[in-house]
């Protein structure tokens, strides 16, 4: 039973098989649950740092918009505003990006800025890459801060785009505090709901690794603009 435990302690980060002295944990077992909660707080109120908004967004003149949240904390209590930007900042972004595009991208620091700064570098350049291929043209891509899954919606709504693909920082857990995913969605628009939209999930070096996420988010998307349908939907098509 022991090497039993062991095994499955060896394919999982979760906390199973921890040890107990008594009523309470051992003092190495909770130790490192406070170290890794403390690491899942800072993640939630990270933000993405200038050193790479100067070195990676800048660099490809990113448009960089910010929602109705005015700090991380409003964001954080109020998460509502984290789901639309201003109708002026959409209008801005129709002078400065292309429109009618295929996929519209959008990188949004969600509950993990974290994630984005470690996934993005390798993730970025595969879903390019793979695109160019698939002959999918995904315009001008957009960042947004104190964002969260919908405001992709709104942007690709507003650029007329098939395709919203949102990039997004993660809830951190225990096991990890870097966790980006994917959030598509097909027609994208006020009406969009949660069932609509299809997701590729826990992408960092301890799961999906970003390049190999980059490849399956791109046939995943092809497989989208041809069935014309995202989410649930397109689940039901088998």
């Amino acid at each position: 039973m022991q090497l039993r435990i062991e095994q499955l302690k060896a394919l999982t980060p979760a906390r199973i098989g921890v040890s107990r002295s008594g009523t309470r944990p051992l003092t190495a077992t909770w130790l490192s649950f406070r170290a890794d909660h403390a690491l899942a707080r800072d993640a939630v109120h990270s933000e993405i740092s200038a050193a790479f908004l100067n070195e990676f967004a800048s660099a490809r003149q990113f448009p960089q918009i910010k929602t109705l949240a005015e700090s991380r904390r409003d964001f954080i209590l109020y998460p509502p505003k984290g789901k639309r930007t201003e109708q002026s900042t959409i209008d801005e972004l129709t002078k400065v990006c292309p429109s009618e595009i295929d996929v519209q991208i959008v990188i949004s620091d969600g509950l993990s800025a974290l994630a984005v700064e470690e996934n993005l570098i390798d993730l970025l350049p595969m879903l390019e890459y793979g695109f160019a291929l698939s002959k999918i043209n995904i315009g001008q891509i957009v960042i947004a801060k104190y964002a969260r899954v919908a405001i992709a919606d709104q942007i690709a709504h507003g650029l007329k785009a098939k395709v919203a693909l949102n990039l997004i920082g993660e809830r951190p857990g225990l096991s990890c505090a870097s966790g980006l995913s994917a959030y598509i969605t097909y027609n994208p628009g006020p009406h969009t709901v949660s069932s609509d939209r299809t997701v590729v999930s826990n992408i960092h070096k301890g799961g999906t690794p970003p390049t190999e996420a980059g490849a399956f988010i791109v046939k995943t998307i092809e497989r989208i603009l041809d069935k014309k349908v995202s989410g649930v939907k397109l689940q039901q098509l088998g």
